[in-house]
């Protein structure tokens, strides 16, 4: 017969404290395997960091398997290893920079109390889902991928391994989806940011398909894997979906002084737009949006994936 226990609080914070105490230290996840092992795959890949080389050397030993398992070629793979090893470091810099709460959690959930621990969460923070691991997968976008049958159980994820094999698989997914939508393989642009003076060009992958589905591993898949159409204001494009958009919710979320504005003349395109109406006949083509996010536009997170992906040429 099974007891029901309660806690409050109080007595769950001082029990993960506790447990935390005890349980910290090598072993808690694949992360402290073998020193002489991953000193062996330094040597073999010099440009990995690290902290996800057994990461890499587990999709180079079971390359077959995936490739089967994806329909893909060999160089695909290591396009998607090396765009996995990318945003990993974006998020957190290879794991080098996870805020100590997400690690507390992490270790908890790995101790086998993740359904205490999201009830706890639940009640202090019902707005809020915790982005956790490497790779910062929520719970919800990991079940959303099939990642608990692809990889493994969420609440023992947070290892390099299965971090980045949750970002490879996702990442494919998200580009297939962007494929079937109607994206192409050709360059991303803005144009609406190159006509006044922003940027000269996108350093993405040079397939525009691919930016997107990095690009939606942050961001949501709604506002990015779909075409993008004129509206009826210059400034602003919308996925081709829509008959109706709102670039900004409210005037306070407007930014009358963005670099953008800043640029142009005609005052009535600084004002708050309001709701604009989606032209779904007028396509622009290879369309990147740049959206922002807390601390970063989605040019500024492709462009600092791709600078990554850049210096992992020993990945061959």
């Amino acid at each position: 017969m099974k007891k029901l226990i309660t806690l409050t609080e109080s007595e769950l914070v001082r029990f993960i404290g506790e447990i935390i105490g005890e349980q910290t230290g090598p072993g808690i996840t694949n992360m402290a395997n073998s020193r002489g092992y991953e000193d062996d795959l330094e040597k073999k890949f010099p440009c990995v960091p690290r902290t996800v080389l057994l990461f890499v050397d587990f999709v180079m030993r079971h390359e077959k398997k995936l490739t089967t398992e994806l329909g893909i070629d060999r160089n695909t793979l290591i396009l998607l290893t090396k765009i996995s090893v990318g945003i990993l470091g974006r998020e957190t810099k290879f794991g080098m920079s996870t805020e100590k709460k997400d690690f507390y959690a992490e270790i908890v959930k790995q101790l086998g109390l993740g359904k205490l621990l999201d009830s706890y969460l639940r009640k202090k923070f019902p707005s809020k889902t915790p982005s956790l691991g490497m790779g910062q997968f929520t719970k919800p976008n990991w079940d959303k991928y099939n990642l608990d049958k692809k990889v493994g159980d969420y609440n023992r994820s947070f290892n390099q391994v299965d971090q980045g094999l949750g970002i490879l698989y996702s990442v494919f997914d998200r580009y297939n989806k962007a494929i079937k939508n109607g994206l192409t393989k050709n360059s991303s642009v803005n144009p609406i940011l190159s006509k006044y003076g922003i940027i000269n060009n996108i350093n993405g992958t040079g397939n525009h398909a691919l930016d997107m589905a990095i690009l939606s591993h942050n961001m949501p898949e709604n506002k990015i894997l779909f075409p993008y159409c004129t509206t009826n204001h210059e400034l602003y494009a919308a996925p081709c979906y829509k008959t109706k958009h709102k670039p900004f919710e409210t005037p306070r979320s407007f930014n009358p002084n963005s670099k953008l504005l800043q640029r142009v003349k005609n005052p009535k395109l600084k004002e708050f737009p309001g709701e604009l109406t989606v032209n779904r006949n007028d396509v622009i083509k290879n369309y990147f949006p740049n959206l922002s996010g807390p601390k970063h536009t989605a040019i500024g997170y492709l462009e600092e994936v791709v600078n990554y992906i850049k210096k992992l040429g020993c990945i061959k």
